[in-house]
């Protein structure tokens, strides 16, 4: 598993992080928390930590809301990838947040407090792919806030995609579809 952990191929270092979560699924997370950290916060291979963070995101899909009680710690794990050298690294991130967001709903937004700034002024700056994967990631989030923040996080991230609503970027039409989605899932009640 070593070498496939850097394999050059993309594919392998996939299917290495699939097998990796189902060996987390039948040992728990627990166990693979410190193997993961060290591999998520690899400083000789980007590669290394990309296949940390895609068995983080494949967790999240295996275990569902069983993620709750490591979630922090998962979070912790890939948190630095949010502004990685690497931009595949980025958006992967994002998205594997958005994962981990989609499986702990409604609960867990304690765990992704430290990753909100990161991921606001990334959507300030970024644009292209790794705007659709951040707006995605917030989009994810919003609807395990309480009501006060997510009425501000809806009002802000609706600017963002307004101006990306006519986008001829399919991803970026998809990322708008799913903020929208996921916003839709969140009750804010009128002032009084």
């Amino acid at each position: 598993v070593r070498q496939d952990i850097e394999h050059e191929d993309e594919y392998v270092r996939n299917t290495t992080a699939r097998a990796m979560a189902v060996v987390g699924k039948a040992l728990g997370i627990t166990q693979l928390l410190p193997f993961l950290s060290a591999v998520c916060h690899s400083k000789n291979s980007w590669r290394a930590r990309h296949t940390g963070i895609k068995i983080v995101q494949q967790l999240g899909i295996l275990f569902g809301i069983g993620v709750l009680p490591q979630l922090q710690s998962l979070v912790e794990c890939i948190q630095d990838g949010l502004v990685d050298p690497h931009i595949p690294l980025r958006i992967l991130t994002a998205n594997t947040l958005a994962t981990l967001a989609q499986s702990s709903y409604p609960y867990g937004i304690e765990a992704f407090n430290s990753m909100l700034e990161p991921l606001w002024k990334g959507t300030k700056t970024h644009r292209g792919k790794v705007l659709a994967s951040f707006m995605k990631c917030l989009g994810s989030l919003i609807p395990l806030m309480d009501e006060e923040y997510a009425g501000y996080y809806t009002q802000e991230i609706m600017r963002i995609v307004k101006r990306e609503f006519h986008s001829p970027d399919d991803e970026m039409r998809k990322a708008v579809l799913l903020v929208l989605q996921n916003l839709s899932l969140i009750h804010i009640s009128e002032p009084t």
